[in-house]
């Protein structure tokens, strides 16, 4: 009964909805990304090499 009631959706529509949905998202990211400040990339950059207690900056 489940298999022919999914087989009777037509999802033409939806997928076309998830690739604009997903390009609007990649293009919107990309944006951000390209347009952080200098200081905000230089410390996401050192991110990984910075220390574990300084994370959360309240010391848990």
């Amino acid at each position: 009964m489940w298999k022919d009631a999914v087989r009777a959706l037509e999802t033409g529509a939806l997928s076309e909805v998830g690739l604009l949905a997903f390009f609007i998202a990649f293009v919107l990211i990309v944006i951000y990304a390209l347009t952080l400040p200098k200081r905000d990339c230089e410390s996401a950059l050192n991110m990984p090499l910075d220390d574990a207690d300084s994370v959360g900056g309240d010391g848990r």
